[in-house]
């Protein structure tokens, strides 16, 4: 249940819906997988797997919800193989060249016929949607898999008002301020051991650091060159390591021992119930310390990670 990356949007306007109006809308859009005749399809699945009906879990005000996405896997240069085929035969048999708009009708006619047989690949997505604090975060660092689960959420439900987080400060100048002066970063936040920086000319240079210690002067040696900060890793609270990107998307997330230790401590007795658990637990810190990541890049005062965000 632990997301892998934050792909984080703010809601406009309140989110109402309770979790039982919720469930009965993505009712009419469960997942059923590919026609023989789709190239893809996607609908609501059950957090909870295949066995469950269930389409919302709720924990702490929080909403859960999972898209699944099914596709066939019809590489582009397995019909051109049989269109090159097709093509030289109808020439040779015909003695005529094939022009452009019978070739695509061919190509169409050629896909049609392959895409019942193409192997089919599902994958599943995961969201929460946190009304009290207004926002929506997918498990994904796709843009284009993010996209595709609201706006099958927003053709679903009706409405959708979300948007990327906004913020009073530009985050690659922040991290790089960050970098180059790691006490210039509020606590709870440390440095991690991963960033990239990229330079601003017109022919971008990028430098990539992994498993390093960031304040080391090959590192620094790149700031003074002018470079920026793109991703950046960071811990909070000793509790989360991530990559935050210059886009305020978050990836490479690590739930530490800290969170491990809670959720043995609670020894759930089903994967129900340990999904619950873990989603309560991640949640919870994770709000948490996306109030603090705000209240950094809006120059507000970091709170005690201890206490519930406002």
């Amino acid at each position: 249940m632990w997301f892998k990356n934050l792909y984080l949007l703010q809601f406009s306007s309140e989110f109402t819906l309770s979790p039982e109006e919720l469930h009965e809308a993505l009712e009419s859009r469960p997942f059923q997988g590919c026609g023989k005749e789709q190239r893809e399809n996607s609908g609501w699945t059950s957090p909870f797997g295949r066995n469950s009906d269930q389409l919302v879990h709720a924990a702490n005000g929080y909403l859960l919800l999972t898209l699944g996405h099914q596709e066939r896997m019809l590489p582009a240069s397995v019909i051109r193989e049989e269109l090159d085929a097709t093509v030289a035969e109808i020439e040779e048999k015909e003695g005529r060249k094939i022009g452009k708009r019978e070739k695509q009708d061919l190509r169409d006619e050629i896909e049609f016929e392959l895409l019942p047989q193409a192997f089919t690949r599902t994958k599943k997505i995961d969201a929460w949607i946190d009304p009290q604090h207004g926002w929506m975060v997918i498990n994904t660092s796709s843009n284009t898999q993010g996209e595709r689960l609201t706006h099958l959420l927003r053709s679903t439900i009706g409405s959708l008002p979300v948007v990327p987080p906004k913020t009073d400060s530009s985050p690659a100048s922040l991290m790089t301020q960050w970098l180059a002066d790691e006490s210039s970063l509020p606590a709870p936040f440390a440095l991690g051991e991963d960033c990239e920086l990229r330079s601003q000319g017109e022919e971008q240079s990028v430098a990539v650091f992994k498993r390093h210690e960031l304040t080391a002067e090959e590192v620094q040696a790149n700031l003074a060159a002018g470079k920026m900060v793109s991703k950046l890793g960071l811990v909070w609270d000793e509790k989360i390591s991530f990559i935050l990107g210059d886009d305020l998307g978050i990836r490479r997330v690590r739930f530490l021992d800290v969170l491990e230790e809670s959720l043995k401590d609670a020894d759930p007795q089903s994967h129900a119930e340990k999904l619950d658990i873990e989603f309560a637990l991640m949640t919870g810190e994770v709000s948490r310390m996306l109030a603090d990541l705000m209240r950094c890049f809006n120059g507000e005062e970091v709170a005690d990670s201890s206490t519930e965000p406002a």
